[in-house]
Protein backbone atom coordinates (compact mmCIF):
# COMPACT_ATOMS: atom_id res chain seq x y z
CA UNK A 1 0.00 0.00 0.00
CA UNK A 2 2.58 2.88 1.20
CA UNK A 3 4.54 1.37 -2.17
CA UNK A 4 1.98 2.07 -4.43
CA UNK A 5 1.52 5.76 -2.88
CA UNK A 6 5.39 6.34 -2.79
CA UNK A 7 5.58 5.41 -6.87
CA UNK A 8 2.94 7.65 -7.69
CA UNK A 9 4.49 10.23 -5.68
CA UNK A 10 7.71 9.89 -7.78
CA UNK A 11 6.06 9.45 -10.69
CA UNK A 12 3.59 12.50 -10.21
CA UNK A 13 7.30 14.66 -9.50
CA UNK A 14 9.27 13.31 -12.25
CA UNK A 15 6.34 13.95 -14.56
CA UNK A 16 6.32 17.51 -13.13
CA UNK A 17 10.23 18.04 -13.57
CA UNK A 18 9.98 16.23 -16.99
CA UNK A 19 7.05 18.22 -18.48
CA UNK A 20 6.68 21.14 -16.21
CA UNK A 21 9.60 23.16 -16.98
CA UNK A 22 8.87 25.70 -19.68
CA UNK A 23 12.30 26.06 -22.11
CA UNK A 24 13.68 29.66 -23.46
CA UNK A 25 11.48 28.82 -26.92
CA UNK A 26 8.39 28.13 -24.87
CA UNK A 27 8.72 31.45 -23.46
CA UNK A 28 9.44 32.75 -26.81
CA UNK A 29 6.80 31.28 -28.62
CA UNK A 30 4.34 32.59 -25.68
CA UNK A 31 5.21 36.05 -25.90
CA UNK A 32 5.24 35.97 -29.91
CA UNK A 33 1.32 34.65 -29.24
CA UNK A 34 0.99 37.67 -26.93
CA UNK A 35 1.74 40.18 -29.56
CA UNK A 36 0.38 38.40 -32.71
CA UNK A 37 -3.01 38.42 -30.52
CA UNK A 38 -2.20 42.21 -29.30
CA UNK A 39 -5.34 43.89 -31.22
CA UNK A 40 -4.21 47.15 -29.47
CA UNK A 41 -1.14 47.88 -31.50
CA UNK A 42 -0.93 49.99 -34.30
CA UNK A 43 0.12 49.33 -37.74
CA UNK A 44 2.08 51.67 -39.96
CA UNK A 45 3.17 51.24 -43.55
CA UNK A 46 5.70 52.59 -44.96
CA UNK A 47 7.65 52.23 -49.10
CA UNK A 48 10.68 50.07 -48.60
CA UNK A 49 12.80 52.18 -51.52
CA UNK A 50 11.27 55.47 -50.23
CA UNK A 51 13.18 54.33 -46.42
CA UNK A 52 16.34 52.51 -47.75
CA UNK A 53 16.75 53.52 -51.42
CA UNK A 54 16.86 49.92 -52.18
CA UNK A 55 14.79 49.36 -55.88
CA UNK A 56 13.26 45.83 -56.30
CA UNK A 57 11.43 44.90 -59.23
CA UNK A 58 8.85 44.05 -56.90
CA UNK A 59 8.63 46.93 -54.49
CA UNK A 60 8.63 46.42 -50.55
CA UNK A 61 6.95 47.38 -47.91
CA UNK A 62 7.72 47.55 -44.16
CA UNK A 63 5.25 47.31 -41.84
CA UNK A 64 5.86 48.13 -38.22
CA UNK A 65 3.28 46.96 -35.26
CA UNK A 66 4.00 49.25 -32.42
CA UNK A 67 2.34 50.59 -28.87
CA UNK A 68 3.00 54.10 -28.57
CA UNK A 69 6.97 54.71 -29.14
CA UNK A 70 7.77 51.04 -28.53
CA UNK A 71 7.92 49.15 -31.75
CA UNK A 72 6.91 44.98 -30.94
CA UNK A 73 6.78 43.49 -34.33
CA UNK A 74 8.38 44.67 -37.71
CA UNK A 75 7.69 42.31 -41.10
CA UNK A 76 9.74 43.58 -43.79
CA UNK A 77 8.32 42.52 -47.29
CA UNK A 78 10.30 42.31 -50.83
CA UNK A 79 9.33 41.63 -53.94
CA UNK A 80 11.01 40.19 -57.10
CA UNK A 81 10.46 39.06 -60.45
CA UNK A 82 10.49 35.94 -59.28
CA UNK A 83 9.17 35.88 -55.73
CA UNK A 84 9.17 37.24 -52.33
CA UNK A 85 11.13 37.61 -49.46
CA UNK A 86 9.68 38.17 -45.82
CA UNK A 87 11.21 38.78 -42.76
CA UNK A 88 9.53 39.54 -39.05
CA UNK A 89 11.07 40.41 -36.27
CA UNK A 90 9.17 40.21 -32.51
CA UNK A 91 10.61 42.48 -29.95
CA UNK A 92 10.26 42.23 -26.54
CA UNK A 93 11.53 45.38 -24.17
CA UNK A 94 13.26 46.83 -27.58
CA UNK A 95 14.84 43.52 -27.63
CA UNK A 96 14.63 40.75 -30.76
CA UNK A 97 13.31 38.14 -29.53
CA UNK A 98 12.23 35.61 -32.87
CA UNK A 99 12.92 36.50 -36.49
CA UNK A 100 11.21 34.56 -39.12
CA UNK A 101 12.62 34.30 -42.95
CA UNK A 102 10.41 33.21 -45.40
CA UNK A 103 11.39 32.77 -49.16
CA UNK A 104 8.78 32.24 -51.26
CA UNK A 105 9.16 31.65 -55.15
CA UNK A 106 6.56 31.51 -58.35
CA UNK A 107 6.27 28.21 -59.45
CA UNK A 108 7.24 26.82 -63.46
CA UNK A 109 4.20 25.21 -64.77
CA UNK A 110 4.39 24.12 -68.50
CA UNK A 111 7.96 25.69 -69.06
CA UNK A 112 6.96 29.56 -67.59
CA UNK A 113 6.31 31.00 -64.81
CA UNK A 114 3.19 31.30 -62.84
CA UNK A 115 2.66 34.29 -61.36
CA UNK A 116 -0.66 33.98 -59.75
CA UNK A 117 0.37 31.99 -56.74
CA UNK A 118 3.63 31.60 -54.47
CA UNK A 119 5.28 28.71 -52.82
CA UNK A 120 7.12 28.78 -49.78
CA UNK A 121 10.60 27.44 -50.75
CA UNK A 122 12.58 27.91 -47.37
CA UNK A 123 11.73 29.26 -43.40
CA UNK A 124 13.88 29.76 -40.78
CA UNK A 125 12.93 30.39 -37.35
CA UNK A 126 15.48 32.18 -35.18
CA UNK A 127 14.72 32.15 -31.07
CA UNK A 128 17.10 35.17 -29.83
CA UNK A 129 17.65 34.51 -25.96
CA UNK A 130 20.02 37.31 -25.55
CA UNK A 131 23.85 38.57 -26.02
CA UNK A 132 26.22 36.10 -25.70
CA UNK A 133 28.01 36.45 -22.27
CA UNK A 134 31.65 35.60 -23.61
CA UNK A 135 31.54 37.09 -27.01
CA UNK A 136 30.26 40.64 -27.28
CA UNK A 137 28.24 41.93 -30.17
CA UNK A 138 27.28 38.21 -31.00
CA UNK A 139 24.37 36.37 -29.55
CA UNK A 140 22.75 33.23 -28.71
CA UNK A 141 20.05 31.77 -30.45
CA UNK A 142 18.47 28.46 -32.33
CA UNK A 143 17.41 28.08 -35.53
CA UNK A 144 14.31 25.85 -36.74
CA UNK A 145 14.78 25.18 -40.82
CA UNK A 146 12.50 24.01 -43.57
CA UNK A 147 13.34 24.15 -46.89
CA UNK A 148 16.27 25.70 -49.03
CA UNK A 149 17.11 28.98 -50.30
CA UNK A 150 16.93 29.92 -53.87
CA UNK A 151 17.62 33.22 -54.31
CA UNK A 152 18.33 35.18 -51.16
CA UNK A 153 21.39 34.47 -49.21
CA UNK A 154 21.91 33.42 -45.57
CA UNK A 155 22.97 35.17 -42.83
CA UNK A 156 26.61 35.51 -41.01
CA UNK A 157 25.39 36.99 -37.70
CA UNK A 158 22.09 38.12 -36.34
CA UNK A 159 23.42 41.74 -36.84
CA UNK A 160 22.65 40.74 -40.26
CA UNK A 161 19.03 41.32 -40.02
CA UNK A 162 19.53 44.80 -37.62
CA UNK A 163 19.57 47.38 -40.82
CA UNK A 164 15.54 46.11 -41.15
CA UNK A 165 15.24 47.21 -37.52
CA UNK A 166 17.17 50.35 -38.57
CA UNK A 167 14.77 51.32 -41.31
CA UNK A 168 11.29 50.36 -38.66
CA UNK A 169 12.89 52.87 -36.24
CA UNK A 170 13.92 55.81 -38.92
CA UNK A 171 10.16 55.19 -40.74
CA UNK A 172 8.85 55.81 -37.19
CA UNK A 173 10.63 59.24 -35.92
CA UNK A 174 12.41 56.94 -33.44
Amino acid sequence: MYLKKILSIILTLIGFLAYGQQTEVDRIIKEVDSIESDTTLVLNEFNLSELSGILTDGDGIIKVWRRGDQILKVQEEIGFSYGQLETTFYLKDEEVIKIIEIEENFPWTNNEIDLSKLEEVFRIDIFVFGPDKNINGLYDFELKRIGHRVFSDGFCELSDFFSSLDRAEKAIGK
